[in-house]
């Protein structure tokens, strides 16, 4: 599929690393031959690779630890406020492939949404980052933060709920006789869908009709838990829970909750979602560089057996509705149609006049033919 719009994609400056090298998470070689080299790449190696795999649009976002890997309040806003400087000034460069998540110091909610405010004069979105000290974690569903809610909802701004480490007093707890499963085997998961029905819970999606949520991973495991969890979510038993009476936490999916497939290609995990969300709910991501942009390209446009609409919609157009500014400048991106997306269709090379068509899965009658590569030619059968 050509056209494809990629929401949940790193990169990195050299100061969000002084604390943190980014290099010891894995060997070198494992997540491609130099992460960190990946990071501070855009117009390069990352651009390219979306030229081969038809991804017309990145959005990008500062890579962890970001401000929420700082414990003091103005070393967070400084450094979220100079990595958003940075990025739009790439994105600037080339507006029509880029467009960037602002990133958030969330130790002050008002503070937040002032550089939010700032922030979409320039760039489209945000990422959502926040720590307070190393054993503190912030919660953003009670009132406190709902002058930040109230700048995201009225500036039309989703918010990417993205995983963060455990708080050194967590993993002593939890993790450290397991530490392979502390991060994205597992852990991620866990705080994010956490956070997430939290906020949901607490009634932050029903103060704030416009406000939308986006989290990645095909949704931290909530999709194949969701039954469960309208199930037990009981009113009689949590008749104090500030979510609104009338309503299920499946019925805010595809109006103000979206998930997207970023580094989780699995087709039975996308069909789950697509089945308990529904299709309008989900949107196309690739976690480069943490992931690979080609395995991540090859599993949707090749691998995911849904409808040519479904499968653009996901792509491309979903996002559109999501992160509306991308339809503005300096971006202007269109929904498109599958045909316009090569899905469906007799394709580029297909319905020449005069030409013998044998199948619309393979074009030679004899020949098997690899994806891409036009057979030797073959004239009609005897």
């Amino acid at each position: 599929m050509f056209g494809k719009i990629a929401l949940e994609e790193a990169w990195g400056i050299r100061e969000n690393f002084k604390d943190y090298d980014v290099a010891t998470l894995v060997p070198k070689g494992i997540i491609g031959p130099d992460l960190v080299a990946n990071l501070l790449d855009i117009h390069g190696t990352r651009l390219q690779q979306m030229d081969e795999n038809g991804v017309d649009m990145m959005v990008l976002s500062l890579s962890s630890p970001g401000p929420q890997g700082a414990t003091e309040p103005k070393e967070a806003e400084d450094l979220a406020r100079l990595a958003n400087d940075r990025l739009s000034v790439e994105v600037s460069r080339t507006p029509s492939r880029f467009a960037a998540l602002a990133s958030l110091s969330m130790h002050d909610p008002v503070q937040a949404g002032e550089e939010l405010r700032r922030c979409m004069t320039e760039l489209t979105g945000f990422y959502q980052s926040a720590g307070a000290d190393r054993n503190t974690m912030l919660f953003y569903d009670s009132p406190a933060y709902d002058p930040f809610w109230r700048v995201a909802s009225e500036l039309d701004c989703p918010v990417y709920l993205h995983p963060r480490e455990p708080t050194p007093l967590i993993y002593s707890q939890m993790w450290a006789g397991r530490p392979h499963l502390a991060y994205a085997a597992l852990g991620h998961a866990h705080r994010v869908s956490m956070h997430l029905l939290g906020i949901v819970t607490s009634g932050v999606l029903d103060r704030f009709p416009k406000l939308k949520l986006v989290v990645g991973h095909m949704g931290e495991h909530i999709p194949f838990d969701l039954y469960r969890i309208d199930h037990k979510l009981n009113r009689a038993r949590f008749p104090d829970m500030g979510m609104s009476k009338e309503r299920l936490v499946r019925d805010y999916f595809g109006t103000q909750l979206f998930v997207t497939t970023s580094g989780n290609f699995s087709t039975p995990a996308l069909l789950c979602a697509m089945q308990e969300l529904g299709a309008g709910a989900v949107l196309f991501s690739i976690d480069y560089p943490f992931e690979s942009i080609p395995n991540g390209c090859v599993w949707f446009d090749e691998h995911v057996p849904i409808s040519g609409k479904d499968l653009v919609d996901i792509g491309r157009n979903n996002a559109l509705g999501v992160f509306t500014r991308l339809t503005g400048w300096p971006h202007a991106l269109e929904r498109l149609k599958p045909i316009e997306c090569g899905v469906g269709g007799l394709g580029q090379k297909r319905g020449v006049e005069g030409e013998v068509e044998y199948g619309l899965y393979n074009k030679s009658w004899g020949k098997r033919e690899k994806r891409g590569v036009v057979a030797e030619e073959e004239g009609p059968a005897a």
